[in-house]
């Protein structure tokens, strides 16, 4: 690859955009680095640390505008189940067990088909999903009394 190819990659991969709130924080540490205010009045604009604001500064020195970003802004969690069980668990409730209660049907995946997840987790994942509980409460009328 030449310089020009280069510069044509590098122009192609954009930035990513700011947040909000990273704005803010790069607006503070900008004025940091200008000398408007010091590190403990930005600390307490950005409501952390003076040792936050110099890592924050020195981020800032080093990669530029997108130093303010979180660095795990982008990764999935650890603890986080894939999608192949998500719309596995969606697929059997909505084939096999439509209308059964969730805690049933967490027990029964459970026991029966072997998955780990608990029920509360199982909960989510089907109303992640756009599943309603059969078993959820109705709405109450207010009656008057005479």
């Amino acid at each position: 690859m030449n310089l020009d190819t280069i510069e044509i990659i590098e122009e192609i991969v954009k930035a990513p955009k700011l947040t909000k709130e990273e704005k803010k924080k790069l607006r503070v540490i900008k004025r940091v680095i200008n000398n408007e205010i010091n590190g403990p009045r930005a600390a307490k604009l950005l409501k952390v640390s003076t040792r936050q604001v110099r890592n924050l500064k020195r981020q800032v020195y080093l990669e530029g505008n997108q130093g303010i970003i979180h660095k795990n802004r982008y990764n999935k969690p650890a603890n986080t189940y894939d999608d192949d069980i998500r719309t596995e668990l969606a697929h059997i409730y909505r084939t096999e067990y439509k209308g059964v209660n969730f805690t049933v049907f967490a027990k029964i995946m459970q026991e029966e088909r072997g998955f780990i997840q608990s029920r509360s987790t199982i909960y989510n994942i089907l109303r992640q999903k756009r599943i309603r509980s059969p078993q959820r409460k109705k709405v109450k009328r207010n009656v008057k009394k005479a």
